[in-house]
């Protein structure tokens, strides 16, 4: 079977992807597409794709984005990605970025293989 099994918490992943998901539709205010995707890469990892067709992030924010209480949004806190990023380094993952302004964004996240099924 090409199952994988990780060990994680499925509350603490459910807010990250939820926060994922509300900064896409944030960044989406005229409609777009919103896609995630779940591959097992050739290092035998979940390896998992939020992308959007939205607005993009900066350059020079993208250094930052994981930083406590950076935010380019009007009312947000800048806590959000902060999180992901501790919850995801918490489960010995890693979480990255690729942005292009007017284009949209992608997050990918890697998750390490606990234990295959036998």
């Amino acid at each position: 079977s090409n199952d994988l099994i990780i060990q994680a918490d499925h509350n603490q992943l459910k807010q990250v992807f939820l926060n994922l998901f509300l900064n896409a539709i944030d960044a989406m205010p005229q409609g777009g597409t919103l896609s995630v995707k779940s591959v097992m890469n050739t290092n035998q990892q979940l390896e998992i794709t939020v992308a959007d067709t939205g607005v993009g992030i900066a350059k020079k924010d993208l250094a930052h984005i994981f930083d406590p209480f950076f935010s380019k949004k009007e009312t947000g806190t800048g806590l959000g990605l902060a999180i992901c990023f501790g919850i995801i380094k918490e489960h010995k993952g890693l979480i990255k970025v690729e942005s292009v302004v007017g284009k949209g964004t992608m997050f990918r996240i890697v998750l390490l293989e606990s234990r295959k099924e036998s």
